[in-house]
């Protein structure tokens, strides 16, 4: 029988079987007293007076802690994914880089910092644009000269 015919069929109300309607995980009711499991992130958990308690102590990101900038001396554990993001971009927590941005406005380096970031972008693309030109140039079998002179016969007729 085909889905359309299977979904004809239960249009009409003709069903073959119970329709199922919601979904229950296992949940940690399931789990006995004192039990002892892990999770696929490696933290392990035992269920006591029937709540989890987390025995490993991982933090849910790395290890990386803010450098703060010149006036600031953050070490700033960076947990949180807003600093992550931040961190990966500028080096420093959210709150060291709002300040940091702060102090450059009203030193008037605010222009000059935003046009030397686009430079350093510019110059990041351009070099991973030259990197991927070097690499299809050396490439063996890059351009196959009896193809394209196929083509261009063809083009002419």
């Amino acid at each position: 029988m085909s889905n359309i015919e299977k979904i004809q069929k239960m249009v009409k109300g003709i069903y073959d079987r119970k329709v199922q309607v919601g979904y229950q995980a296992k949940s940690i009711n399931e789990r006995k007293e004192g039990e002892i499991w892990e999770e696929p992130s490696g933290r392990k958990f035992t269920l006591e007076n029937g709540k989890r308690k987390q025995l490993t102590k991982i933090p849910p990101r790395g290890f990386d802690k803010c450098n703060g900038w010149e006036e600031s001396d953050c070490e700033k554990l960076i947990l949180k994914t807003i600093d992550q993001q931040t961190y990966n971009r500028m080096g420093r927590c959210r709150v060291c880089q709002l300040e940091f941005e702060a102090d450059l406005h009203r030193k008037g380096k605010w222009n000059e910092w935003v046009a030397d970031m686009e430079k350093k972008r510019w110059k990041a693309i351009k070099a991973e644009y030259d990197a991927e030109m070097k690499l299809m140039k050396d490439a063996d079998g890059a351009f196959d000269t009896k193809l394209a002179n196929a083509i261009a016969k063809e083009s002419h007729r």
